[in-house]
């Protein structure tokens, strides 16, 4: 196992019905409740709306309880239970490609169906699914390996989750795992995967965004410049800390247009009710209470700018990014 002719290559199917398969769809759905709860939540709480959150809480396991089904009725009719795959094990790494075309198929139906439907959520499913067609993890990453001979499975992990499911035909298993095994030694692939998982830090920055976002609402509301652009601030500073550090750009758009929104709101001039003729500037009669919450929003804001632009100085990598870079190295 030292040239690229050596290479070990072998096509299987992942048992979309198995044990392992189902635990981490389960997972997936548990962790689409919790964004959505941490969204819908903080939007409810912002605005005093407590008695909303019970209702929300079950309308959303209903949602993903349903996505839950749905996902089993799709692998059980359209997959057969199964999901064709293709290993290639060489000296640089392993990569594992997609064989099934009703997958691929699906893929690009979904972009197709979200752009003629105007969904960012279909067309954003259906390029993740298309980006993970193809997936990829070197010997010069960060990553270890568990074995799982009673399954013929190898499961390359980092220091939180899993990377790649290896998974091996019967006959082969032995050869794929020592391949395994000898490829990181060399490599100390091993070596390079951090004693503490990152999730404590991901859940505390996660735990930020919320709380500096917070002031933005009843800031939105009191100084009229609609609900959006805190909800949108806060979405995008979630996946800033999960997904991608670009979105910490995003992040200092939506915080500047809300600021400039609330900036053109208080320089309308504006008539008095009570003295019918006389105008005003409406920061003039700002009161003790709006003073408060300009600061509390403004320390809030702060902190989401602090956020932003450690994402994107590369001085913390999201979660997704960091996984990446464990992967290839």
């Amino acid at each position: 196992m030292t040239d690229k002719t050596e290479a070990l290559i072998w096509e299987t199917d992942l048992p979309l019905f198995s044990r392992r398969m189902l635990t981490q769809w389960t997972l997936a759905m548990l962790a689409t409740a919790l964004v959505m709860g941490v969204i819908l939540g903080t939007v409810f709480a912002a605005q005093g709306e407590w008695d909303a959150l019970a209702p929300m809480a079950m309308m959303t396991g209903a949602v993903t309880g349903g996505l839950w089904l749905l996902g089993l009725l799709i692998m059980a009719v359209l997959f057969r239970g199964k999901y064709r795959v293709r290993y290639t094990l060489s000296n640089t790494g392993i990569v594992c490609e997609t064989l099934s075309t009703v997958a691929k198929k699906a893929n690009r139906a979904a972009i197709v169906v979200g752009v003629l439907a105007r969904s960012p959520q279909a067309v954003g499913a259906g390029l993740i699914g298309v980006s993970r067609e193809t997936e990829e993890v070197n010997w010069s990453g960060s990553f270890k390996a568990v074995p799982h001979p009673d399954e013929n499975v190898v499961m390359l992990r980092n220091a939180w989750r899993s990377l790649l499911w290896v998974q091996c035909n019967p006959d082969n298993y032995a050869q794929v795992a020592a391949a395994i095994e000898a490829h990181m030694k060399r490599r100390r692939t091993a070596s390079r995967v951090p004693g503490k998982s990152p999730v404590p830090a991901y859940l505390g920055r996660s735990a930020l965004v919320v709380l500096a976002s917070l002031p933005l609402f009843p800031l939105a509301e009191e100084f009229d410049t609609g609900l959006f652009l805190p909800l949108f601030i806060l979405c995008f500073g979630l996946a800033m800390v999960w997904l991608i550090n670009l979105f910490g750009w995003v992040v200092l758009g939506g915080l500047a247009a809300q600021a400039g929104m609330v900036v053109l709101d208080q320089l309308e001039v504006r008539e008095s009710m009570f003295d019918p003729g006389r105008f005003y500037r409406a920061y003039e009669v700002l009161g003790g209470d709006d003073l408060s919450l300009l600061l509390v929003a403004g320390i809030g804001a702060g902190v989401l700018v602090w956020l932003s632009v450690g994402a994107l100085r590369g001085r913390w990598l999201a979660a997704l990014v960091a996984d990446q870079s464990d992967m290839a190295g």
